[in-house]
């Protein structure tokens, strides 16, 4: 089944991440990480009429209205269903519990009619299948709960009322759709099943309250002990714990308010998704829940990278969630390769995932972001766990140099598109070398290695404007030996054959790609290669808005002729610009880039990673979590500023 490419709304604990559209329909069930695996297939929920045949009427259908928000301050999301034709309004709140595996749904159905109504509740479920992990369903009479499982991943369906029907397999979503489930079979080979309940009669005004009750669990056991332990809950006391939870994750956080609420309530959700985006069992930093399963339209998203991660633990230490980042990087040292390198991005629990090519920069970010964060804590125990990482890190980046240049070897850039010697890759390498060389004094490193160490940085600096300064354009160029078509021989006249590996093969690249880019402030926001007053940085900004503002709906976009979904402007990218405005004091500028940031986001208080050029609607990855970082890092820098 396709599914949508939007997350309009997540639910979790940090263990479990759920997906849901502004209908209420539960999309995506991430468990037991946050990125994998992926649990739905469908999953529909209706009410029908009780002795009428074909009444059922799925609620993310169209004879319902719908309206979603989430429980103030909280992970806790309600969606409204009404229908005046049918005179039913139904509450349904989502949410998971904190230290349980098990996600509610709580249901209150109201009837806003004029005549007595008798409804029943149906609910279908299908689940992920593969041929090598055949998934099968089975009903328990005894936990009364359908459970659909695949080798060690079991989840259960129940209530605390009693199931009336059920059916597995067999077409059972027309079924659950005729009102008449067929339970013959208990157990069986197929990943789809529907199960009934009754609510009874309810007058005018009237209204009933119904749960649904998922539970996840490695054991058929274990699930079912949990299915039980359900219809002995207090749901009421479990919502009321749950919100309490949440609220205090916001009130723990830095108290960075100002006097504009929109930017107040941005950041409190930004708290929360910076929660559900922290992988409780590990310590992994998701990008964004997953939009696009089946790589249609991108590389995917449900992964860390160890780029985006430096940029969102320095929104988290300016945030005061410096846990997260503690454990982030206790997951970073487990994750990096014996040569010191990291590469391109992983699963949570930390195995390598699906990749295309190294990118140094990330190799340098988290370098930089450990010092970054000792530099935010002053612990000294936290950078002694770091040192043999940050060594071994250090020391890789000095033997990948291109010696004909001086810049790091060719690698893909941050976008992952081109591999070549970047800007932005040789000033997050050395900013890693940088960082490296405090830690190496702060550790009492041996002086050989401290000035070795420096000299590599001193050296990289000079490479970086050697190479990419170009005074007959007044800024930064993009790259140097760059592959800018993929698929076969450059295009352009000025090629060059460089060495691709080790063992013996070649690529031609072009010299030099003049493409204006976003990322070139990366030479002084965060790395600081040169200083952000530095002409040559103002005058490569300049460019940089000159070329890359979207008209007519504001923002910045990557780089020029950038195609990605259109080619729309970026939240994290015109953030960026506002992060250099602020190093130059320049605060009412940044704050126009803020405030249109703030503009951009979702009804429900989320940061996309684009925005639509042509509606100025947020569009395609929602919530994106570096999105959210570059928020909290510019809205800070402004209030310690005094600006905002």
């Amino acid at each position: 089944m396709i599914k949508t490419h939007f997350n309009d709304a997540i639910i979790g604990n940090s263990k479990m991440l759920a997906c849901l559209t502004s209908k209420g329909e539960l999309i995506r069930l991430f468990w037991p990480h946050i990125d994998y695996p992926q649990h739905i297939e469908r999953m529909a929920a209706g009410i029908f009429y009780t002795g009428h045949k074909n009444s059922t009427s799925w609620l993310n259908g169209c004879d319902w209205h719908h309206k979603q928000y989430y429980v103030e301050h909280t992970n806790i999301l309600k969606t409204i269903c009404q229908s005046n034709q049918k005179g039913l309004r139904i509450e349904q709140i989502d949410f998971a519990l904190i230290d349980k595996d098990i996600l509610v749904r709580q249901y209150t159905i109201e009837n806003t009619g004029y005549d007595k109504v008798d409804l029943g509740f149906m609910q279908y479920s299908s689940m992920i299948s593969t041929n090598p992990e055949l998934l099968s369903t089975l009903f328990d009479f005894n936990a009364d709960s359908l459970i659909h499982y695949r080798h060690n991943y079991y989840t259960s369906i129940s209530s605390e009322r009693e199931v009336v029907q059920f059916q597995l397999g067999n077409n059972a979503f027309d079924s659950a759709a005729s009102t008449e489930l067929n339970g013959y079979d208990s157990i069986g080979m197929m990943n789809e099943g529907a199960i009934s309940f009754n609510i009874g009669e309810i007058n005018p005004g009237q209204k009933v309250n119904f749960n649904l009750f998922i539970c996840l669990s490695h054991t058929l056991k274990g699930v079912k002990e949990l299915a039980r332990s359900c219809r002995q809950m207090d749901v009421g006391k479990e919502y009321e714990n749950t919100a309490s939870y949440w609220k205090e994750v916001i009130k723990d956080s830095r108290q960075l308010y100002t006097k504009d609420n929109d930017i107040n309530e941005l950041y409190k959700r930004t708290i929360l998704v910076f929660k559900l985006m922290s992988d409780k069992r590990t310590g992994g930093l998701l990008a964004s829940a997953e939009v696009d399963e089946g790589f249609t339209r991108c590389g995917r998203y449900a992964y860390c990278w160890g780029r985006d991660a430096a940029f969102i633990t320095e929104a988290l230490d300016t945030a005061g969630l410096t846990d997260a980042v503690d454990m982030f990087y206790k997951w970073a040292v487990m994750t990096q390769d014996e040569d010191g390198s990291w590469q391109q991005r992983f699963y949570m629990d930390g195995n390598l995932a699906p990749s295309w090519g190294l990118q140094v920069d990330e190799t340098g970010s988290l370098i930089w972001g450990m010092y970054s964060h000792y530099r935010a804590t002053d612990n000294i125990d936290f950078l002694r766990d770091m040192w043999e990482s940050i060594e071994k890190g250090v020391e890789f980046l000095i033997r990948f140099k291109d010696e004909d240049t001086g810049l790091p070897k060719p690698s893909y850039d941050l976008w992952e598109e081109r591999v070549g010697e970047h800007t932005y890759s040789s000033a997050a390498v050395y900013g890693g070398l940088k960082a490296g060389v405090e830690v190496a004094r702060i550790m009492n490193a041996n002086p050989d290695t401290i000035e070795r160490w420096s000299r590599a940085a001193t050296e990289m600096k000079e490479a970086i404007e050697k190479n990419f300064w170009k005074d007959e354009a007044n800024r930064f160029i993009r790259s140097v030996r760059t592959k800018l078509n993929p698929w076969g021989s450059e295009h352009s006249q000025h090629t060059v054959i460089i060495k691709a590996n080790d063992k013996g093969y070649y690529r031609d690249v072009t010299l030099e790609d003049w493409i204006i880019d976003v990322s070139l402030i990366g030479v002084t926001v965060p790395f600081k290669v040169f200083d952000a007053k530095d002409t040559r940085v103002r005058q490569t900004v300049e460019a940089i808005e000159n070329a890359l503002t979207s008209h007519p709906v504001g923002g910045i976009k990557r780089y020029e002729h950038d195609n990605y979904m259109g080619g729309n402007p970026w939240v994290l990218a015109t953030l960026w610009v506002a992060l250099y405005y602020i190093e130059i004091a320049e605060y009412d500028k940044a704050k126009e880039y803020l405030m249109w940031a703030v503009k951009s986001r979702t009804q429900l208080g989320f940061l996309p990673e684009q925005v639509s050029k042509d509606s100025g609607k947020p569009c395609w990855v929602i919530p994106l979590t570096w999105s959210h970082a570059m928020f909290v890092l510019v809205l800070s820098g402004l209030k310690d500023a005094g600006a905002l």
